[in-house]
């Protein structure tokens, strides 16, 4: 049996009654970081307003997307839509070891499915929950060797999990979910060299993949054969991506242990390679109560993937070299106590006080931190003063990390940073109020719009 086989079984044949507690939980919470990220990119995301009346020109329909203003898309591009927000200004979740963001496609290609077909709220934990496990089950496998060799996991791995919700919620058979996920490995695409040129388009191919996974799902449901050695097979993801996958490893135990609990939260909006430096800035800041202007020169050392993705560029130029720039996360961590979307504003990345500490910032590839990548993931800081004491921190489990999780309540007060720009406090409180107790909704259409009842 095919690696595509054996995920089409354990698709088909899970139900949402299978699912201990605490995964609920944990899928409740996905749910919730998700839909924050994706509003907040609406938001504050630089190219939001023109996606939008861009994707006007594409497709049509009948459904709504965040940010418009009447149903006018297919399912699939509002899945791409919301999809490609969620993961444009980098507050969206991932896993603590695959470099992959799950959350950005799944949830999106849930929401989307659920605003056709009414499922309940069972039904949609059940396909978030389903559409994590494979997307973490092929990127935990191709990991760090996809990144090495210049592919996004997010988006070549997060189209399988947009497969597992579509067929999940359209009630595919075995064999179709097998073909669906074979169809999904000829649309997977995305490369990292977007963190290198163009930040700031890098989320719209994570976009495709829940549109991709749509598409696919759909193809295999009117008959057609995909390739379903197309992740172990000859010329497959696994030895086109990756090297040396444990094949055997890919499904084992699958449905025993969900590996969603191995989610992390984004508390920055950065990517999670620059986060342990930042996030130790603002920790010796509290600590030792300096100012700005004390500070000599700042080292950060670094694992080899951190350095290259976020180590190089001291001055960001926009938004999107903002959130790939660790010298400019941890000036505005040491001047704002703090990094938050706002800081991906051009009052602050122009602010010449932030770049000029920015440019203080040396970062370095840290021998005692590579060796322990990519099991763990960490910086080594130093700020050195002008009056020659030096202050040092090294950290690995970030705050939000499944080592050092936050519970509901942090998680509410991200989501509500988030949304107030878009909706009132009690369209706020509405919505959350909606995915805590999601299960108990029968019907989630008007849910999965968005578009939370109650006055602004």
């Amino acid at each position: 049996m095919t690696i595509c086989e054996d995920f089409a079984r354990f698709i088909y044949q899970t139900k949402y009654e299978d699912l201990q507690e605490d995964v609920i939980s944990v899928a409740k919470e996905r749910i919730l970081d998700t839909v924050g990220a994706l509003i907040a990119g609406y938001s504050n995301w630089d190219y939001s307003k023109v996606f939008i009346e861009s994707s006007r020109f594409i497709d049509c329909g009948d459904y709504k997307a965040i940010g418009s203003e009447k149903n006018e898309f297919s399912m699939a591009r509002v899945a791409m839509i919301n999809s490609t927000f969620a993961h444009s200004v980098e507050l969206d979740d991932g896993h603590k070891n695959a470099g992959c963001h799950a959350g950005a496609v799944v949830v999106p290609t849930a929401l989307a499915i659920a605003q056709k077909l009414g499922i309940s709220g069972k039904d949609l934990i059940l396909a978030v929950v389903l559409g994590y496990e494979i997307t973490y089950r092929v990127a935990v496998s191709v990991n760090p060797a996809q990144i090495g060799k210049g592919f996004h996991p997010s988006s070549n791995c997060g189209v399988f999990g947009a497969v597992a919700v579509a067929a999940k919620l359209m009630s595919l058979s075995e064999a179709q979910i097998a073909n669906a996920l074979g169809q999904a490995s000829m649309l997977a695409s995305g490369t990292m060299e977007a963190t290198i040129s163009g930040q700031s388009a890098k989320c719209v191919q994570v976009g495709y993949a829940a549109y991709s996974g749509i598409q696919a799902s759909i193809l295999a449901k009117a008959g057609l054969e995909g390739c379903i050695t197309a992740l172990e097979g000859k010329f497959g993801l696994f030895n086109l991506q990756s090297e040396k996958v444990d094949v055997e490893n890919v499904c084992k135990d699958l449905g025993t242990r969900y590996l969603i609990a191995d989610t992390y939260n984004k508390m920055y909006p950065t990517c999670r390679h620059a986060q342990p430096g930042i996030e130790a800035v603002i920790e010796l800041i509290k600590e030792h109560q300096f100012q700005p202007d004390e500070v000599s020169l700042i080292k950060i050392g670094t694992h080899e993937v951190a350095y290259n993705l976020t180590g190089i560029i001291q001055a960001p130029k926009d938004s999107g070299e903002a959130k790939f720039s660790l010298a400019y996360g941890a000036a505005v961590a040491m001047t704002e106590h703090a990094f938050g979307v706002t800081h991906l504003m051009p009052e602050f990345y122009n602010n010449n006080k932030i770049i000029d500490l920015a440019k203080k910032v040396e970062c370095e590839i840290d021998e005692t931190i590579q060796s322990v990548f990519p099991k763990k993931r960490g910086a080594k800081v130093k700020i050195f003063m002008t009056d020659g004491s030096v202050f040092e921190k090294t950290l690995f489990d970030l705050k939000g990390s499944p080592n050092n999780p936050v519970g509901w309540q942090e998680l509410e007060e991200k989501f509500i940073a988030n949304t107030l720009s878009v909706f009132s406090r009690a369209q706020v409180n509405k919505l959350i109020q909606n995915i805590k107790h999601i299960e108990e909704i029968d019907d989630t259409t008007q849910f999965a719009t968005l578009m939370p009842e109650g006055d602004h």
